[in-house]
């Protein structure tokens, strides 16, 4: 092709068209999005409008381009004139040349500039976008619902019709510009195929969420929103990239650069063919030789339409064929609807999707629901010893159960009412405590207790005929930022209304102590009749209960009594070990305890009686008191023994003592004088012995005595016990 002035006019022609073809749909788009109120419409305008100024880039350097072509024809004929002869007005080739510098410049700066743009705009409307659609700073640690304020067109028929034909429209021009950029003097339109393929892209996605909209299906079209802004952020960040390559990459003398917003990866979907191109090149370098060229390969490519049908033909007759394993079953759905009866193990044909699908359920294993909130495993270095009062982690709040508290009688829990009734009771005081007065308030609280539990429910779907009913029951749909289905909170909500009926009819005491392992098996009981009349198709395997304990505020009244009631019964304990081992020491033999004590009482009254007949029997019934002390051989025995022996002995002294003195009265009166002189000498030698005597050879009457006698320790320093006179020691 002959690359001139008019090869440019052209593509600056196309690249208008292209301008306002682009333009009409975007602003199109706008309006009608604007007008039936659809968020997803006037999102995906923006990303089209953005596109703009890739055509207006276009349309300026081509339009430059044919400037130049013009400058340079003009200059070819001054050229030629100035060989015929020279002239005074003769300039030089750059003073000329004014088109191809500023060609130059706009290759220079203004498409990096406007590529940057682009980049920019793109990433500024993608996080407003994000920002708008509540999705940047919203997910919060306990996956709260997101509530995204979606409009969404009333006119279904319409938007798609609409966005369908501008998706053929912006293919098919993308495919007329791709042609054309393979001449070089048009390569640079290969951004406006790109951006006319991006449009192509968008409005088939939003097609697709539209057409689900038929099936009232809304998901899918929320998705579209949020991935186009993402799409925009991936070609922000393309453009950039390639900005930065460009910085780097080798300039050829001659070569038109490649504009930074032209998006090598839309590029591949506006020409297909550069796609097998590229697969081409790629396997004969793997394989070192052109092997794309060989029989095999070509005969593959002349095969590769059967062979896809094969494919397919082969996955639509397997998708007729469902194996269902031993433990599960199968249920075949058209349109929503069960169709045949309950499949058991083995191989179910059906017939392929859409027309028909199946569903399969394990129907024998055991699922968990948890009624109450879920106890979460503790932290390590974590005390796991479940204690009244201790703190533990849970999925979610804790929600006490009501219950009656224990004291019977009351006017709040007849015990002629109904569980209906009460659960109508509480629920009437429970809407107005608010506005209640202090002395109902407490009288309230004096009638109900609360209790924590946690409560799992296991369960599993019927053999005979279970798994229709439990289809039937409730529809099994997802329920955003839930663990559960649909299913599985409706069979949540049957289970714990009857627990909550079940509590309130129950006393504290009984939860808690009396009749706490008969809850389980009546709850057992009563939810699968519950389960039965709503025919469910599920079977109760079993009710747990982990933890069953008074609510948090009140658990620590509950461990001071318990605790409280265990001291006492030490201490009693311990005062009947005390006087066990007391009545041990005192009478030695146990058994004979009782019937000691008992002779004992019948002693205490007969002391009191004065008559000769009770005096009597007093003394016989101490002599039994003594009988059985004896017979005991304890500490009492010991001491009536030792007290007995003592006795004996102080009398036989005594006796003694008065022999003797009969002996010496014969003395006494046969020599009175000389029995009190010699007895008067005993005295003497007796006291005397051992008395220091002092002889003095003077008068006694001229002597004078000034004893001063002290008693001196020799253990200890007797200095201070002696008298002492100018320093000598006084000798007595």
């Amino acid at each position: 092709m002959r690359v001139d002035h008019i090869a440019y006019q052209r593509a600056t022609r196309v690249a208008g068209f292209g301008f306002l073809l682009h333009a009409a749909i975007g602003i199109a788009l706008l309006i009608f999005g604007m007008l039936s109120k659809d968020t997803t419409l006037v999102l995906s305008s923006f990303y089209i409008l953005t596109g703009l100024l890739a055509w207006v880039s276009l349309i300026v350097i081509f339009y430059q381009h044919a400037q130049e072509r013009l400058e340079a024809l003009e200059e070819d004929q001054i050229g030629t004139s100035r060989a015929e002869g020279s002239s005074v007005f003769d300039v030089s080739d750059d003073e000329l040349r004014v088109a191809a510098r500023r060609l130059r410049l706009m290759h220079k700066w203004m498409i990096p500039v406007v590529s940057l743009f682009m980049a920019a705009l793109l990433g500024g409307l993608a996080w407003g976008m994000l920002n708008y659609l509540k999705i940047i700073n919203r997910l919060s640690d306990s996956a709260a619902e997101i509530t995204v304020d979606f409009q969404h067109t009333e006119k279904i028929g319409w938007a798609l019709a609409i966005c369908l034909a501008f998706t053929a429209m912006s293919f098919i021009f993308s495919r007329f510009i791709a042609g054309m950029a393979k001449q070089t003097a048009w390569q640079n339109l290969r951004g406006g195929a790109a951006a006319m393929v991006g449009n192509a892209l968008v409005l088939l996605a939003v097609s697709v969420g539209i057409g689900f909209r038929f099936f009232e299906n809304d998901d899918v079209i929320r998705g579209i929103t949020w991935g186009i802004p993402i799409f925009m952020c991936v070609l922000a960040l393309e453009i950039a990239i390639n900005f930065v390559l460009n910085l780097y990459r080798p300039r050829i003398p001659g070569e038109v650069p490649r504009p930074a917003f032209d998006s090598k990866l839309l590029s591949f979907f506006a020409a297909p063919d550069n796609i097998v191109r590229s697969i081409n090149d790629a396997i004969n370098y793997q394989f070192g030789f052109d092997i794309t060229s060989s029989w095999g390969y070509q005969l593959l490519l002349r095969s590769f339409l059967w062979l896809i049908g094969l494919g397919i033909l082969v996955l639509i007759l397997l998708n007729t064929m469902v194996i269902v394993e031993p433990y599960q079953q199968a249920v075949r759905l058209r349109g929503g609807e069960i169709i045949g009866d309950v499949h058991a193990s083995g191989v179910m044909w059906k017939w392929p999707w859409p027309i028909e699908t199946a569903e399969v359920y394990p129907v024998t294993r055991i699922q968990d629901v948890h009624l109450t909130a879920r106890r979460l495993s503790p932290d390590r270095g974590q005390s796991e010893i479940d204690l009244w009062t201790g703190e533990h982690r849970t999925d979610v709040d804790i929600k006490p159960f009501l219950v009656r508290s224990s004291n019977e009688g009351t006017a709040l829990t007849r015990p002629s009412e109904s569980p209906t009734e009460i659960t109508d009771l509480i629920t009437s005081t429970d809407e107005t405590i608010d506005v209640q007065t202090e002395s109902e308030t407490e009288q309230v609280s004096e009638n109900f207790s609360l209790v924590d539990a946690e409560i799992v429910l296991k369960y599993r779907i019927r053999e005979n005929g279970g798994l229709r009913n439990f289809l039937q029951f409730v529809p099994d749909t997802d329920v955003r930022w839930q663990r559960l289905s649909m299913r599985q909170l409706a069979l949540r909500d049957i289970a714990l209304n009857v627990v909550t009926q079940q509590f309130s009819r129950m006393t504290l005491d009984d939860v808690i102590a009396r009749k706490r392992d008969q809850i389980a098996p009546q709850l057992h009981l009563a939810i699968q009749e519950e389960l039965d009349r709503h025919q469910t198709g599920v079977e109760v395997v079993a009710i747990n209960i982990p933890m069953l304990r008074p609510h948090s505020s009140s658990a620590t009244t509950f461990e001071e009594m318990a605790m409280s009631r265990q001291a006492r019964l030490q201490r009693n304990e311990e005062a009947q070990r005390n006087t066990t081992n007391t009545y041990i020491h005192l009478v030695g033999d146990p058994a004979l305890i009782d019937p000691l004590l008992a002779e004992i009482d019948i002693y205490n009254e007969l002391r009191n009686k004065t008559d000769e007949e009770s005096i009597q029997n007093t003394r016989e019934q101490a002599a039994r008191i003594e009988r059985l002390l004896f017979q005991g051989g304890g500490w009492a025995a010991q001491l009536i023994q030792e007290a007995e022996t003592n006795r004996w002995i102080e009398l036989m002294s005594k006796a003694t003592e008065a022999s003797r003195v009969q002996g010496e009265l014969v003395k006494y009166h046969a020599a009175p004088d000389v029995y009190r002189q010699r007895e008067t000498m005993k005295v003497y030698m007796t006291t005397l012995s051992t008395v220091r005597k002092y002889i003095i050879g003077i008068d006694p009457s001229r002597l004078g005595l000034d004893v001063d006698l002290h008693e001196l320790n020799p253990l200890l320093d007797f200095s201070e016990s002696i008298n002492t006179e100018k320093g000598k020691p006084i000798n007595e």
